[in-house]
């Protein structure tokens, strides 16, 4: 019995990762190193008391020590201007920034790396000098005490989540006025918690559709607030979140900018810091902790891999995720997770980056109502687990095709998503409908054909966008996972053309 024809896509679900340590053997080298930082640093009195080498590769090396300081985006910055050409390598203490600088290479192909070094033992500090000029990683290397170097692996993992009941329980949403916090804030409501939106802005600054979602919110829970303040206040937000003894926390704020080429200074990078990180910091240092049991950061995957154009929202998020994990070290009885979505469809940041784009960075967007309600869910197994349980502390969320996606490449920005499917009938013009799947994946966009190769009784045709490149590929229908048939490869052309 021939299978039933797809007239569209599989139902978007989510995929969650949960990030791990993988350990990585790279070969020591000796290089030829210029320092900045402090000359008191362990690693920088380390190297001096070696000998120069007198010939081999070349390296900038920029220190950093625990937290990401004032002025670290301009530090980093002027830091990659002067290393002109050379290798540049991040060597940090848990402050950061392997995601901005990765971001730069990425749209300048130049080498750079990144080492987290937490405890500057003899071991230790002779592992990172060898790892001065190790090529480029898609995330930074940790060196441990002992001098065994890892760096980030992801495995598959269970979406934690509860049945959510909150009963009263009192949830600040931080970023309320946010298409994402908004409707976040009437998911909570309708679960019974009483939200608290915190923004900048005000509800005549709120597009429609999240002025819609605070006439509903209302309707649903009468005692919901909404608080006016500007979080990187940190003296307005004494003031208005005194008293406040919420359950939970979830912190929607931040900002996006940038885009392909699109090059940001140490002021724009500071605010789009600011704005993920410093309101959360307020928040955690202002409100009462004495019931709270559970703090929800919306971080992003931007946090991890190298993303052009966007590294200074990739920075936001990475130093969110660090800002997360430090609260939850300080306060062992509140349950803390960063999620780190994929971009978002129809609500959030992720509207300002177009489908396509989305397709080239190989993501299938996370559908609101299905974001929405994991989040919620995920809230809920917070704020209710036992002590003893395992729940994640961080958690990478991304959309997926079930039955329709391809290999997994390991990484999280390199979730593929197929994007359409079609069974073709015996005789049907196998042509026409490869380049209408390879068109549907790419979002409708423009496609010209990059070569084709092999033969076809029912077909299966997939396609999935890889880069700036959309590969479809034939199989029986009888054996969707069989051997390729026949392949053909399209490339997207630019907008306008």
């Amino acid at each position: 019995m021939s299978p039933e024809p797809l007239s569209r896509p599989s139902r978007i679900a989510l995929r969650a990762l949960r990030p791990g340590p993988a350990p990585v053997r790279p070969t020591p080298r000796a290089a030829r190193w210029r320092v900045t930082g402090p000359a008191d640093h362990p690693f920088v009195r380390h190297l001096r008391r070696q000998p120069y080498p007198a010939a081999g590769p070349e390296a900038d090396v920029l220190i950093l020590d625990g937290r990401w300081p004032a002025g670290g985006a301009g530090a980093l910055l002027d830091a990659y201007r002067r290393a002109d050409g050379r290798q540049l390598t991040l060597v940090h203490g848990g402050a950061g920034g392997g995601s901005l600088l990765r971001g730069l290479a990425a749209g300048d192909g130049r080498p750079v790396g990144t080492v987290a070094l937490r405890e500057p033992t003899p071991a230790a500090l002779r592992r990172t000098a060898g790892l001065l000029t190790a090529p480029a990683a898609a995330d930074e290397l940790t060196v441990a005490a002992d001098g065994t170097v890892h760096t980030l692996g992801w495995r598959a993992a269970p979406l934690p989540g509860r049945v959510p009941r909150f009963a009263g329980a009192t949830v600040l949403v931080t970023g309320g006025l946010g298409g994402l916090g908004s409707r976040l804030a009437v998911a909570l409501a309708a679960a019974g918690a009483v939200p608290v939106l915190l923004d900048v802005r005000t509800p005549d600054d709120a597009p429609p559709d999240v002025r819609r979602m605070l006439t509903l919110l209302r309707r649903r829970c009468p005692r919901a607030r909404l608080l006016t303040l500007d979080l990187t206040d940190p003296a307005a937000a004494r003031a208005a979140l005194a008293g406040l003894r919420p359950t939970a926390i979830v912190h929607c704020a931040g900002r996006i900018a940038g885009g392909t080429g699109v090059r940001l200074g140490p002021a724009e990078v500071d605010a789009l810091v600011a704005a993920k990180v410093a309101t959360l910091e307020t928040v955690l240092a202002t409100v009462r902790t004495k019931r709270l049991r559970a703090v929800l950061t919306f971080g992003s995957l931007t946090a991890h891999g190298a993303h052009p154009g966007l590294a200074g929202y990739a920075l936001a998020n990475e130093l969110l995720h660090r800002a997360t994990a430090r609260y939850a070290a300080a306060h062992p009885a509140v349950r803390c997770c960063t999620a780190e979505w994929s971009l978002w469809s129809g609500a959030g940041m992720a509207r300002q980056v177009s489908r396509v784009a989305a397709r080239q960075l190989g993501m299938v967007p996370v559908p609101v109502a299905t974001g929405v309600a994991a989040a919620t869910r995920l809230l809920a197994a917070l704020v209710d687990a036992p002590p003893d349980e395992d729940l994640p502390d961080s958690l990478l969320v991304c959309g997926e095709r079930p039955g329709t996606q391809g290999a997994w490449s390991g990484r999280p920005e390199g979730v593929p998503g197929v994007d359409a499917a079609l069974v073709v009938p015996p005789g049907g013009d196998l042509d026409t409908a490869m380049r209408a799947v390879a068109e549907a994946a790419a979002g409708g966009a423009a496609l010209i054909p990059d070569g084709t190769a092999g033969p076809g009784a029912p077909l299966l045709v997939r396609a999935t966008v890889t880069g700036d490149g959309v590969d479809c590929v034939v199989r029986s229908g009888a054996d969707p996972d069989g051997p390729a048939l026949r392949s053909s490869r399209y490339r997207l052309l630019p907008a306008g053309t």
